[in-house]
């Protein structure tokens, strides 16, 4: 499950999720509606833009759909 944190931009944030099933299930990562990573991890050099909450969904092609989220605050120098 992702964690909530608080970084200064222009460093390197890492969010990871873990999903298990059979079949292995395809993570994903949004923010805003918008696909921005797929993996078990996503990683970025941050940007003020960077801030709000980004969602990991796990799906396997079968009827359960697992999501979880973390807020993200970027700082400004």
């Amino acid at each position: 499950m992702p964690l909530d944190q608080t970084v200064i931009e222009k460093e390197q944030l890492t969010l990871h999720c873990a999903a298990t099933g059979n079949p292995v299930p395809k993570i994903s990562w949004s923010k805003d509606g918008k696909t921005v990573g797929e993996g078990d991890t996503l990683t970025l050099e941050t940007l003020r833009s960077h801030s709000g909450k980004y969602w990991c969904t796990a799906e396997n092609g079968l009827s359960v759909t697992v999501n979880a989220s973390a807020t993200i605050d970027v700082l400004c120098k």
